[in-house]
């Protein structure tokens, strides 16, 4: 992982509820300052309340959701400010939870912003 942003990524299609998505896997030593998190629904009216979780192996960094039950496409939750910083052991990714089960032909982009040093 290079640079200062990592790739956003998706989930995949009406993914079960607790469903990890792995952002980024740091190096081993490599020092990422996660600076904030927010998702954006790309495909598909949500249908029930939607919350998500940035993660770091099992560690719980944040969590942001939805301002509504059924957000539409294109809706984003407000941008979480984290200032997390970790250390890398090469194996343990940054991950993105969905707490909830996605409709049917629904995905979701997980977004971050950091600081890399190596």
């Amino acid at each position: 992982m290079t640079g200062v942003n990592p790739p956003v990524k998706r989930s995949a299609t009406a993914a079960a509820a607790n469903t990890d998505t792995v952002i980024v896997t740091p190096a081993m030593a490599q020092k990422v300052k996660i600076l904030t998190f927010w998702v954006t629904n790309e495909a598909a009216a949500q249908v029930a309340g939607m919350n998500f979780e940035i993660r770091y192996g099992a560690q719980i960094l944040g969590i942001a959701g939805f301002d509504s039950a059924s957000a539409v496409v294109g809706a984003t939750t407000k941008t979480i400010i984290l200032n997390a910083e970790i250390i890398g052991d090469g194996v343990t990714p940054i991950q993105a939870r969905n707490l909830t089960l996605l409709n049917t032909g629904s995905n979701v982009a997980y977004c971050i912003t950091c600081e890399v040093t190596a």
